[in-house]
């Protein structure tokens, strides 16, 4: 089934607990956004979930077991994460710099097949970049760098995703793209995404996880979006505009 689980999940920083105590699960077909306001803790979150941090207390498991406990080749091909931010140390072509998602399935062989190839090329295009595979990663915008490290995780294929501010440095159509294409990917993987536009996680996410200083909440998305739990959590007034079926959320 490939679902991820939060057992009792503490999270200390430099001697801050950033989480406390979190019983979370995140299944495939659903799209989990995480909310909160600079510095509680979501990318701190992403990286215990991915294995990458390890919980001051509790344990992250997939199907049931703990991660420590999954050898590294299975959880490269079981979860994977896109950052939120890329260092790329020397030039590389945006074609190699995709396939490097590949990594995990090229075991026993030091090259690229004409599939791998293929998918690449292929997710380059579903992110409005077929056009750039030959250029130089270093010479990329920020967005468009977004976007190649999307491809990236697309190409590794793993069963949960889990994204960090995907729609930093995106222009609005690329944003609104972006996550059409990511809702899509939700109902064949289970998809954690950090975000701080509250209005794109009403629009496509199908869950949050809204992270308070000292309690979070967690649920489907017309349950947890509610003025009291934002005020609460972000520490400002919050007000509902509905309209065409949709709602926003207005601070201030």
């Amino acid at each position: 089934m490939n679902s991820l689980q939060a057992e009792h999940v503490s999270i200390t920083i430099g001697g801050r607990t950033l989480i406390r105590a979190l019983d979370w699960q995140v299944s495939p077909g659903q799209f989990w956004c995480v909310l909160g306001r600079n510095g509680v803790g979501k990318t701190s979150l992403l990286h215990t979930i991915a294995g990458l941090l390890r919980p001051s207390a509790g344990r992250v498991l997939i199907d049931d077991v703990a991660l420590p406990a999954i050898p590294a080749l299975a959880l490269a091909r079981l979860r994977g994460l896109m950052p939120q931010q890329h260092v790329d140390a020397f030039s590389m072509s945006v074609l190699e710099t995709v396939l490097i998602g590949r990594t995990p399935y090229r075991i026993g062989r030091g090259w690229d097949t004409e599939a791998d190839i293929a998918a690449a090329r292929a997710a380059l295009d579903s992110v409005d970049l077929g056009g750039r595979a030959g250029s130089d990663v270093l010479q990329l915008s920020g967005g468009e760098r977004q976007r190649v490290a999307l491809a990236t995780l697309l190409v590794q294929a793993p069963a949960i995703m889990l994204l960090d501010e995907p729609t930093a440095h995106q222009d609005v159509a690329h944003q609104l793209a972006m996550l059409a294409l990511v809702r899509q990917l939700s109902e064949r993987h289970a998809v954690v995404m950090n975000c701080h536009d509250i209005n794109l996680a009403a629009r496509f996410a199908t869950h949050v996880l809204v992270l308070g200083a000292d309690r979070s909440w967690s649920g489907p998305v017309d349950a947890v979006l509610v003025p009291a739990v934002l005020e609460s959590a972000f520490g400002c007034a919050f007000r509902v505009l509905e309209g065409e079926g949709m709602r926003s959320f207005v601070a201030g």
